[in-house]
């Protein structure tokens, strides 16, 4: 196979010089091109707000590194991974030599997967807090060694790609040993980078956002509410809105990536081999769509940072009842992280923490981070 476009997720795809003198030709890749760099603009300039906004903390927590996680991700496919395309799709081959034809498209795949594993440990990581508060929290240093091996294992997985990818001509081409191969590893990275993640991501914030909506009622439906019960109230609707912004990150990362995916399941098990043209075309609109995730992600996990009044730049304690009028029934402690109120704007940052109660009380106090 010849290579134009890569399929960033596995392949490279094919090469289809445009016919002389068809407009609709010409006109294609053009659009293709200025998407891109449209894309590259805005993500560079979103991803790099997220980048300002995290390092200006004085106190980063691991949520904050699993932001800027999947920000780097973002930044490099925005600063990498396009402008790379872009130049392959203005010459029609591949110009950077036989040494990169391994490295580019498994980097770029790289990118990709880190990707999926950061949402699934942020998804693990809001279930922890919320579901089951009183287990410990993920340790800072534990949660970057994850990190970092998400990266590491991301390389490994990639590696039989990087292996495959033989420079001949002016094309970077895959070359597997059996026929099977590619269409194991295509269906490889489908099961295990997608389908799986995303299914565990849906069960996982189902039962979040039930147990929110739980405490939030139990809550309100509380009688002889104090005037600190009320505000209390707030920290389950708060919280609630923060992990819909992680559903709402898992949901556009999993609609900009099925079409990718879905044109290489087409290829290897379809149709999609026979029909290079057509197929072209397909690789070409489902890297944009899957490029497009990187300008959305600034904008969606930007929405968390909800400006509070300076008189709540203190961790908010409540205590969370399994009996609605008991004070020996409150066995659970949450905790609302918030900027310290020598800034300006404060920001919601961390979402819930917990700690176990040790004497009961049925009070709602303020402390000091």
């Amino acid at each position: 196979m010849a290579s134009n476009d890569s399929g960033l997720f596995n392949k490279t795809n094919f090469n289809i010089p445009p016919q002389q003198g068809d407009d609709k030709q010409q006109t294609l890749p053009l659009i293709a091109v200025s998407l891109l760099i449209l894309i590259t603009l805005l993500g560079t300039t979103g991803n790099l707000l997220v980048f300002r906004a995290i390092f200006t903390l004085k106190k980063r927590n691991l949520n904050d590194y699993l932001i800027l996680n999947l920000a780097a991700t973002d930044t490099g496919t925005c600063l990498v991974s396009i402008p790379l395309d872009v130049v392959e799709k203005i010459k029609g081959e591949f110009p950077y030599g036989s040494a990169l034809c391994h490295v580019i498209y498994p980097f770029q795949s790289v990118l990709v997967y880190v990707s999926v594993l950061t949402l699934l440990f942020m998804c693990v990581d809001r279930y922890r807090l919320i579901v089951t508060p009183l287990k410990p929290r993920i340790h800072l240093k534990t949660g970057l060694t994850i990190v970092a091996a998400m990266w590491v294992s991301s390389c490994l997985i990639v590696l039989p790609l990087a292996l495959a990818l033989k420079f001949k001509g002016s094309f970077c081409s895959e070359e597997w040993w059996h026929d099977y191969s590619g269409r194991v590893f295509t269906l490889t990275i489908f099961t295990f980078l997608y389908v799986i993640p995303m299914v565990i991501m849906t069960f996982l914030y189902a039962f979040i956002i039930h147990v929110l909506y739980k405490d939030t009622r139990s809550l309100k439906l509380r009688r002889n509410v104090s005037t600190s019960s009320r505000l209390s109230v707030s920290l389950p609707q708060r919280n609630l809105k923060i992990v819909q912004v992680f559903v709402v990150a898992v949901v556009v990362f999993a609609v900009c990536m099925l079409p990718t995916h879905i044109t290489w399941m087409w290829h290897d098990f379809g149709s999609g081999s026979k029909r290079p043209e057509l197929f072209s075309k397909a690789v070409t609109f489902s890297n944009i769509v899957m490029y497009a995730n990187s300008v959305v992600n600034p904008v969606i996990f930007g929405s968390i940072n909800v400006k509070t009044p300076e008189k709540l730049c203190k961790a908010l304690v409540c205590y969370r009842s399994e009996r609605e009028h008991s004070c020996h029934g409150f066995d659970q402690v949450f905790v609302l992280r918030t900027n310290s109120p020598s800034e300006p704007d404060v920001h919601a940052r961390d979402g819930l923490a917990s700690k176990p109660l040790k004497t009961p009380r049925c009070d709602f106090f303020i402390s000091s981070v």
